[in-house]
């Protein structure tokens, strides 16, 4: 494909036949990024019974879904919102399983929360297909399944968990595109997969014990002492109920790993989804991106895609072409702030010299197969509380 580099600046007008070959290309690739999100009902809520004291309960269960924050439920700026939750009642229901659900006014709770200085995180969210891998025995896995159903109704994360096949034959996950290319074909944007802790261990037998034909009296496993700590020093402890599960995010924007207990998964997805707390007064907003290092039409189409795919944005397309430079113009919630903040998660962006004079975020485009397929096992890391 001949480069755009050797095209001539564009003009406003010659921009119609770029935007209808970006058209052509981006349509034969979303079968693998395409964008599916669902309508979180966010102020509907189980609640205990009429009385002002459950009201409030289910109040704070609301704010955590509405912004997508934990510490919402007893922030105490929602002090005043949470005491007069009786009324923003619009009418009781009953659930799925008979169970009594109170119905918000959402459009005035949010103007509430905005009111007060908080962000609201659109009730449009990415669904998300979670994926067990291996996955455990029937007991576990039903159990497991419950907990991240009820984790992700509580943070408002619509989610769906199937048994699908992620790895290969080495139990590597398989590529990127392939994995997109799978839960979309279940009409979900990403994918979460979590792999269990490894079983413990058996503790060893001593040799007496072995020749006595004696088990090991159970215990806890022997530590090494850290360096300068003598054998003496109680070993550091471990919870039990705690265990480690490895998850890793798949969008086709990033791909980001957590590690944890069984819903460090669900958080850190939400944590990094969420709008931060506090508003920073943009709303849904504009946004221009100078984006250097643009060599082909299919590196235009392939940013403009991922750039559709950010959280938080609602439109991206192309404005201005001018060598290997394009500039895209955004509505993104929160900004220019919160589009900053998801290119420095991505690996197909860096930060470039230098600053438009039209107030632009400028960033170069990396291309090549650290851009097209990042690593498949990139390192671990905690998400960061709000």
């Amino acid at each position: 494909m001949q480069t755009l580099d050797r095209m001539p600046a564009a003009k406003p007008t010659a921009l119609r036949p770029l935007r209808l070959a970006l058209l052509v290309l981006s349509c034969a690739a979303l079968p693998v990024l395409c964008r599916a999100a669902r309508r979180v009902p966010v102020f509907v809520v189980d609640v205990s019974g009429q009385s002002a004291p459950a009201l409030q309960q289910a109040m704070r269960a609301a704010l955590v879904r509405a912004t997508g924050h934990p510490e919402s439920a007893t922030d105490p700026v929602f002090a005043s919102l949470v005491a007069q939750a009786p009324k923003y009642v619009v009418n009781y229901q009953r659930g799925p399983q008979g169970e009594l659900q109170v119905a918000f006014n959402g459009a005035e709770v949010d103007r509430a929360i905005t009111g007060l200085g908080r962000s609201v995180w659109s009730a449009d969210r990415p669904f998300t297909l979670i994926v067990l891998s291996p996955m455990p025995d029937q007991a576990d896995y039903e159990a497991d399944h419950a907990a991240l159903e009820q984790a992700a109704q509580a943070r408002g994360l619509p989610i769906s968990i199937m048994p699908l096949p992620v790895t290969d034959s080495s139990g590597q996950l398989l590529a990127q595109n392939a994995l997109l290319a799978l839960v979309h074909r279940f009409g979900a944007e990403q994918l979460l997969v979590g792999q269990p802790p490894a079983p413990a261990a058996a503790p060893a037998s001593t040799p007496q014990q072995a020749a006595n034909g004696a088990p090991q009296a159970a215990g806890p496993p022997a530590v090494s002492a850290p360096p300068g700590q003598g054998s003496g020093a109680p070993p550091p402890s471990v919870p039990s109920d705690a265990p480690q599960w490895q998850w890793t995010l798949i969008t086709p924007f990033l791909r980001r790993s957590f590690t944890g207990p069984l819903t460090a998964g669900i958080d850190g997805t939400v944590d990094l989804l969420a709008p931060p707390a506090v508003s920073g007064g943009d709303g849904l907003s504009e946004a221009r991106v100078r984006i250097e290092g643009v060599s082909s039409l299919a590196d235009y189409a392939h940013i403009e895609l991922m750039l559709q795919a950010m959280p938080g944005v609602s439109r991206a397309g192309v404005s201005e072409v001018r060598g290997n430079t394009a500039v895209f113009d955004l509505r993104a919630e929160g900004g220019s702030a919160t589009v900053a903040r998801m290119l420095a998660t991505s690996p197909h962006f860096s930060p470039a010299q230098g600053q438009a004079e039209d107030g632009a975020l400028v960033y170069r485009y990396l291309p090549g197969p650290a851009a097209a397929a990042p690593p498949a096992t990139p390192p671990a890391t905690t998400p960061a509380a709000h």
